[in-house]
């Protein structure tokens, strides 16, 4: 937006007294402006936070039912054996460590547990 004042700005120029209150009225308007949009503003945040709120709750939703359906879940127990064997060490006898197998597989779930727990070729 324009300015009459737009060579001072910047400058240490000291406004006279009929000056000061032409910028003040100068500046009525926008900084009416600036609270309507700052009014705005917020609003469109007070609605931008529900909805973050409502798609972090159907977020959790869909994630909860899609593990249901995962194809993990269909695996036999067989090869569920298999897969956690295949996970040991190969190189050395394995560490009892939380961060690699078996005891990390142990971690992931209630049913992983189970499985490690009642597979002996682990131990």
């Amino acid at each position: 937006m324009p300015s009459p004042f737009a060579s001072k700005l910047g400058t240490n120029y000291c406004p006279r007294d009929d000056e000061i209150a032409e910028i003040q009225t100068l500046l009525l308007e926008p900084t009416l402006r600036l609270q309507h949009l700052d009014a705005e503003i917020a609003d469109l945040q007070k609605a931008i936070d529900k909805l973050t709120t409502e798609r972090a709750g159907l977020d959790a939703y869909v994630d909860a039912h899609k593990a249901l359906i995962s194809p993990i879940r269909r695996l036999p127990l067989d090869i569920m054996e298999e897969i956690f064997v295949t996970c040991l060490p190969t190189d050395r006898n394995c560490a009892m460590s939380a961060v690699e197998a078996p005891i990390l597989l142990g971690r992931i779930c209630s049913a992983w547990r189970a499985i490690s727990l009642s597979t002996p070729r682990l131990w």
